[in-house]
C-alpha cells in the first residue's frame, strides 16, 4: 500500500502500517486542506480535541513535498500543553514523554519532515522495526495501492480496521480511531497487540 503524510498518525492508518513489509510514503501526491496530512485527533478532559499543524499559504495543486510549515506563532508549544493536558494522567505519559518532546522543541521548515519525525517516533515506541520510503508514487501507475483516511468523518473506517476498545482517561463513551498517541499513552506495550487484533482482514 502506498500511504499518505500524516501527522501523529490515526490508528487505521498504524494498523494498516503493521501489514507493509516496507511504508511507502507519497510526498508527491496534492496537498488537501482540513485532512490528517496537518491533523491529528486525540482526547481532552471534555471532547475529541484536534491539534493542527500549520501551514504557509500555497499555490492551489501544490504537492505536498513543498508545503512549509508556518512557525511564525508559538504553535508547537501549543499542541504539546494540549498533550500534556490531555495525557499526563495516562498510565505511560512519563514513559514516552520524553520521546515526543523533541518533535515540539525544534521548527520545521517542511511538512513531510515533521510528519516523517512523528511517525519515526511512534514507529520507535511500539518497536516497529520497518523502512520507511518517502517518495513520488503516481497515482496512474499505482492507483489499487493507494490508501487513505477520512479526517473530516473519524468514524468512516476502512473496512479492514475494527477498531478494539480499551481504556481512555476521559468519558464513557469509547472514542474510537483517534491519533496513535491516545493508545500510546493508554495502553503502553499492549498497544501493538491491540493494533494487530483491530485488523478485520487482509487489506
Amino acid at each position: 500500500m502506498i500511504f499518505s503524510s500524516n501527522f501523529l498518525p490515526c490508528l487505521a492508518y498504524m494498523t494498516a502500517i503493521l501489514e507493509e513489509s516496507e511504508i511507502k510514503i507519497n510526498i508527491g501526491e496534492q496537498y488537501r486542506k482540513q485532512s490528517y496530512r496537518t491533523r491529528a485527533n486525540i482526547l481532552g478532559p471534555h471532547q475529541v480535541e484536534t491539534l493542527t499543524v500549520p501551514i504557509q499559504k500555497a499555490p492551489n495543486n501544490e504537492i505536498i513535498k513543498e508545503i512549509k510549515i508556518d512557525n511564525r506563532t508559538d504553535w508547537r508549544k501549543t499542541i504539546f500543553k494540549t498533550i500534556e493536558n490531555s495525557y499526563k494522567k495516562s498510565p505511560y505519559y512519563d514513559y514516552y514523554e520524553y520521546l515526543f518532546r523533541p518533535l515540539f522543541d525544534r521548527p520545521y521548515d517542511y511538512l513531510v519532515d515533521f510528519n516523517h519525525k512523528s511517525l519515526t517516533i511512534c514507529l520507535e515506541i511500539l518497536k516497529i522495526n520497518k523502512t520507511i520510503c518517502q517518495a513520488e508514487f503516481s497515482y496512474f501507475e499505482n492507483k489499487n495501492d493507494f490508501i487513505s483516511f477520512n479526517a473530516k468523518n473519524r468514524l468512516d473506517l476502512p473496512d479492514f480496521y475494527k477498531p478494539v476498545e480499551y481504556f481512555q482517561n476521559f468519558g464513557n463513551k469509547f472514542e474510537p480511531n483517534l491519533s496513535v498517541i491516545d493508545l500510546l499513552f493508554s495502553k503502553g506495550p499492549e498497544s501493538v497487540q491491540i493494533l494487530k487484533s483491530s485488523k478485520n482482514s487482509v487489506i
